[in-house]
């Protein structure tokens, strides 16, 4: 079963920065990234359970070929996996948490 994904909106955000910075390396990098990080949002819609909780009830998911993590949590009832974050790797995770608070 597919869930319904949502993105919060700061995620938009952690995404068009992440972006940036490789069309400033290549173009074709940026749209490399892009793809990596699409497949794997679609890959956690599909199996959003695949991945094990890593703080708590969030889930991480690591992007192919690039150090960043999506952070993401499951709500069952309704077949809904909510994206908090897409991170480079060496970012604090405790930023999630504060997302989460907010």
């Amino acid at each position: 079963m597919i869930y319904e994904i949502k993105l919060l909106p700061i995620v938009q955000t952690d995404l068009r920065k992440a972006k940036k910075w490789y069309e400033d390396k290549s173009k074709s990098l940026a749209e490399e990234f892009k793809a990596e990080v699409d497949k794997e949002i679609g890959y956690i819609g599909m199996f959003p359970e695949h991945y094990e909780q890593k703080y708590k009830e969030f889930r991480q998911s690591l992007v192919t070929r690039f150090p960043y993590a999506i952070f993401y949590l499951v709500e069952e009832e309704q077949k809904r996996i909510v994206i908090f974050g897409v991170l480079h790797t060496s970012r604090n995770p405790e930023i999630i948490k504060e997302r989460m608070s907010k």
